[in-house]
């Protein structure tokens, strides 16, 4: 994860390798997170969420803020308000109107969902993705930490069996 940080420390811009929209504060969080330190992954949820929720009144119908505004207010633990944003980025870009950008936040609902501690609805999401064309593989799940939460639970282990 250092390695990941240091990386990350580097970058001058907030776009990831495909040009979609992606905070630099609310990738330090989940790498904090993911390390176990609570206090500086709590320091830039937070960082992340003024700015997405600025970002938010300048464009409102960005479905891409509201589904990052939606993952940083699960890591704040406000799980209300965390389903909420992710739903509204869902429902203003829907897979059946938009597909790479579409899925996209469908998987942020399903991170969304894992992380507030909805599993059977994280696994529904991820489900329905693996069952349409998309970036999400049983392979990514099997190694993305994101989807630790899920680990342990059966219908996850069934969908990870079912890769191999």
């Amino acid at each position: 994860y250092q390695d990941a940080l240091d990386s990350l420390s580097l970058l001058s811009k907030d776009v990831d390798e495909a040009g979609f929209y992606f905070p630099k504060d609310l990738r330090f969080a989940q790498i904090y997170e993911y390390m176990n330190n609570k206090d500086l992954a709590q320091k830039y949820y937070n960082n992340a969420r003024i700015f997405l929720e600025s970002k938010i009144e300048e464009q409102p119908q960005n479905p891409q803020f509201h589904s990052l505004l939606g993952i940083v207010y699960a890591g704040l633990g406000n799980k209300e308000k965390a389903v909420q944003e992710g739903m509204r980025a869902v429902e203003i870009r829907p897979v059946s109107k938009e597909a790479v950008h579409g899925s996209s936040l469908v998987k942020n609902l399903a991170l969304i969902y894992c992380m507030v501690g909805k599993f059977d609805l994280a696994i529904d999401k991820l489900q329905y993705l693996l069952d349409i064309p998309g970036e999400l593989s049983i392979s990514l799940l099997r190694i993305d930490p994101a989807w630790d939460p899920l680990r342990n639970h059966p219908r996850f282990e069934k969908i990870i069996e079912r890769g191999k």
